[in-house]
């Protein structure tokens, strides 16, 4: 089964929200638009490059033949 990356499953149902919600309250000046790129696009990008990435495999595990660590 695919194993979707939960950083990236949150920020698409935070900009799906943020999209909901200006749509609801019926923005539709230029200005408001901007508003809304920047409160869907900025959150998401600031928890994907803060989330903790698993550690990489070493060089070591490589010739020894064992897989990436967890």
């Amino acid at each position: 089964m695919l194993n979707p990356r939960i950083e990236w499953v949150i920020s698409a149902c935070w900009i799906a929200v943020t999209l909901a919600v200006f749509l609801a309250i019926e923005a539709t000046s230029t200005r408001s638009w901007l508003y809304l790129v920047a409160a869907a696009v900025i959150p998401p990008i600031a928890l994907i490059r803060l989330w903790p990435q698993p550690p990489q495999q070493t060089a070591d595990d490589v010739i020894h033949g064992r897989g990436p660590r967890k």
